[in-house]
């Protein structure tokens, strides 16, 4: 299954909101990725394996579900996360990449890829549209919290 969706960061049209830069952005990705507790409320543990180049690797403990993501940066333009199969989960990809159509008015737009049928069973159809609800939702409290952290200055 793939799904993607664009979320509005800066809405030129309406110049008295707060204009978020692309730097800006990129570092709250990056935090979200490090910091995943402060985004997803029902992650109980996390934490940074490992540190290379490229990104980091990192465990995420939800319940009795663990999750390892190798998660690559690619500064200010995306971040991929590529989560590991494993008994209880079965992987998948999800890049989260920064938009800017025209100067200043910057979109991120999410992808996700799971290894799930798309129309094998109706019952399984619903659980990825609630999936898919679920991430839309995600993602945009991801751009809220990204702003808090941009108005309380730990994003440059």
């Amino acid at each position: 299954m793939r799904f993607e969706h664009l979320v509005q960061i800066n809405d030129l049209m309406h110049p008295t909101a707060e204009i978020l830069t692309r730097n800006q952005v990129w570092q709250g990705l990056v935090y979200r990725a490090e910091f995943p507790m402060e985004f997803v409320e029902h992650i109980d543990e996390a934490e940074v394996l490992q540190r290379h180049n490229a990104g980091i690797h990192r465990r995420v403990l939800m319940g009795k579900l663990e999750v390892i993501d190798h998660i690559y940066y690619e500064h200010e333009a995306s971040v991929h996360y590529d989560t590991q199969e494993s008994e209880m989960h079965l992987g998948g990809q999800m890049w989260m990449k920064i938009e800017e159509p025209q100067e200043g008015a910057l979109f991120i737009r999410f992808i996700y890829e799971t290894p799930h049928p798309v129309g094998a069973d109706p019952e399984l159809d619903k659980y990825l549209s609630f999936l898919k609800s679920a991430w839309q939702e995600t993602d945009i409290d991801t751009v809220k919290m990204i702003r808090q952290l941009a108005q309380d200055g730990k994003l440059g």
